[in-house]
């Protein structure tokens, strides 16, 4: 049997009730890993995280989706099936906090260091020239994610990539690529998931990247994330980084016009998507942190997609539920207010260095 993601958001549903309790999923944070920058680790760790991966792409998948094949696949589809509830509304971050927290335990899982969060990408070391972009550790063909897609021809409005549905909303002059990934320990991974909310799919896709160095270098430089660190509530800050600046700017600095990373849905079918995300986080936590008594209280922000207005609905509260994991094995739920701190609650990791 096949499902659509409308059934699979209902499954999950339904198997709330079977989730362990809120309470004993909490614990006293003693001794809180690291996420680290990349370029941080060391070669044997940066391998090390690239082995961990892999694994999960061949460990079997547990979401009832004839089209989640690993445990890889089961993280892009607890993505893909929450999409339109947890971007562009105000869990997109205590979401994403969560879901890279439980990628953190599918990792350690499969071999990576305990010691050691999900590895971030700091976007603001790579925004100095074109070339200092391309020349990323991120990058890197053996211990990092490999390269650009081939070229592909084409424009938002002259799409020239057979099947290519999504995209920005406007044109990326300097995009460079559209091909699949056939270069480092990720080249020619491919999910049955996508595009966009299809989750019935029976073909094969790639992970295709398309580089736009002006993305990010504009949308995720240093005056950008330091302007967003003097944002006067999480309304703005969470309005303003997910939909304008450095959240999107790093999705179309991978992705592009034809690239993975700029699926909303499916997105975290590129490695990288992991990377920025934790930095995402980063960012996060570095604001909470210039008034964290008041920010480890505070959300706010839509609950429909896009509805700042508040024209179709009410506003997030401490109390929403977020959850991720589409069986009753891997289903975890939490109430947002219990996501905004990462040493309270089910979180117990520090960073190595905030901005």
């Amino acid at each position: 049997m096949k499902f659509s993601v409308a059934d699979i958001a209902h499954v999950a549903l339904l198997v709330t009730a079977a989730a362990p309790g809120l309470a004993s999923m909490c614990y006293p944070c003693r001794n809180p890993y690291v996420r680290k920058e990349w370029r941080s680790l060391t070669n044997a760790e940066r391998s090390q995280y690239i082995s961990a991966v892999k694994c999960m792409q061949n460990k079997p998948g547990t979401a009832p989706l004839a089209a989640v094949r690993n445990r890889y696949d089961d993280f892009i589809a607890t993505h893909q099936a929450q999409t339109e509830t947890v971007h562009f509304t105000g869990i997109f971050y205590a979401f994403h906090r969560l879901l890279l927290a439980e990628f953190e335990k599918a990792l350690w899982s499969c071999g990576w260091n305990r010691r050691l969060g999900q590895p971030y990408w700091d976007w603001t070391l790579d925004t100095a020239s074109e070339a200092a972009f391309l020349a990323s550790p991120i990058f890197d063909n053996v211990r990092g994610f490999g390269g650009n897609g081939a070229y592909i021809p084409g424009s938002l409005n002259d799409i020239q990539l057979p099947g290519h549905v999504g995209g920005p909303p406007f044109d990326l002059p300097d995009r460079s690529g559209g091909g699949c990934l056939t270069t480092g320990p990720f080249a020619n991974f491919t999910t049955l998931l996508g595009p966009q909310n299809v989750a019935t799919g029976t073909t094969e896709r790639c992970v295709r990247r398309d580089f736009s160095y002006n993305s990010l270098r504009d949308f995720a430089g240093q005056s950008m994330v330091q302007a967003a660190m003097n944002y006067p509530d999480y309304g703005t800050w969470e309005m303003i980084t997910d939909m304008q600046t450095f959240h999107p700017g790093g999705h179309w600095a991978i992705g592009g016009l034809y690239g993975t990373m700029t699926d909303t849905y499916t997105s975290p079918a590129d490695p990288i998507f992991w990377l920025h995300h934790s930095n995402m986080d980063r960012a996060w936590w570095s604001w909470q942190n210039r008034n964290l008594p008041v920010r480890e209280k505070e959300i706010s922000g839509p609950l429909v997609f896009f509805d700042y207005a508040n024209e179709f609905g009410p506003n997030v509260t401490l109390t929403t539920p977020v959850w991720t994991g589409l069986n009753e094995n891997t289903r975890v739920e939490f109430e947002a207010g219990q996501l905004l701190h990462i040493r309270k609650g089910p979180f117990c990791y520090n960073y190595d260095h905030l901005y």
